[in-house]
């Protein structure tokens, strides 16, 4: 009986197009790009995501096929609310990432967005600020991920 369930399980998750988070399958003209633009976090992310998934990242562009450029990188921070007594309890961040992508001819630009919220505790602000740099970091992660599943579309 463990087995059959132990098979039914495995089944089930290889049938259902489950895999590894993170992996993203790029088109073929993808596998070398140079990354350009953008501050140098960012920057380095998505050649950490790139490399990840078997692209090769050169230093120069003219030894690349295929090209991104950051063209911007913006997060804004929103009151959402603010309490009884007139202090901000929870900001909205909006992350956008302006890219264009550049292979042989053909030369496409796009813009994703993601958006996270954080609740403001006014008596704790030591941990706001860590929660805060925790929240940006996984707003870059959110950009970054749509940034891959675009590239997987481009035909």
């Amino acid at each position: 009986m463990r087995h059959l369930i132990l098979f039914l399980s495995l089944s089930l998750i290889a049938s259902c197009g489950w895999h590894l988070r993170g992996v993203s399958e790029l088109p073929e003209g993808f596998r070398i790009i140079h990354v350009s633009g953008g501050p140098q976090t960012i920057r380095d992310q998505l050649i950490q995501r790139l490399r990840f998934n078997d692209v090769v990242v050169p230093e120069s562009a003219l030894d690349a096929p295929a090209q991104i450029e950051i063209n911007e990188y913006v997060v804004e921070r929103r009151t959402l609310s603010v309490n009884s007594v007139g202090q901000v309890a929870e900001y909205e961040f909006n992350g956008l990432l302006d890219v264009t992508v550049t292979r042989q001819d053909d030369v496409q630009s796009f813009v994703v967005e993601a958006r996270r919220t954080l609740q403001n505790d006014v008596n704790n602000v030591v941990a706001t600020q860590q929660e805060e740099a925790q929240l940006k970091d996984a707003l870059n992660s959110d950009l970054l991920s749509r940034l891959m599943r675009r590239l997987e579309r481009i035909e």
